[in-house]
């Protein structure tokens, strides 16, 4: 992990090919140093960078993990302020913002969300 000073604020930037295998993020458990870097890095009022430079692939269950999870402490508009992502593909964007937008809606109403998500089971 590098730290580095700008001049407006402190800011962790987190370069995911350093914590997966193989420029692949598959597992939650990769997933978990992540979070609990960012989560640190918040607490101590710093700001963190995401870099996916080089990753090759990043499954859903990752990024529930590494940046869904966020949303349980913190709103879209914080995160906005306090996370940056840089160098995304197109379907690293687009996976992140499904996770994100499940991670909201799964956040604001954990018990509506969890009786649909029982509902939809229970029929099947």
């Amino acid at each position: 992990m590098t730290f580095y000073n700008t001049k407006m604020d402190n800011t962790l930037i987190i370069k995911i090919t350093d914590h997966i295998s193989l420029n692949k993020g598959i597992t939650p458990d990769e997933a978990e140093p992540i979070y609990t870097m960012e989560m640190e890095a918040f607490r101590n009022g710093m700001n963190v960078v995401l870099d996916f430079a080089g990753v090759e692939m990043l499954t859903t269950a990752f990024l529930n993990v590494a940046i869904g999870n966020l949303y349980k402490d913190y709103s879209s508009e914080d995160l906005k302020n306090m996370l940056k992502l840089e160098n995304l593909d197109e379907d690293t964007a687009l996976r992140i913002k499904r996770v994100t937008t499940n991670a909201k809606s799964f956040y604001s109403d954990k018990n509506g969300y969890s009786k649909m998500i029982g509902e939809v089971i229970n029929e099947h």
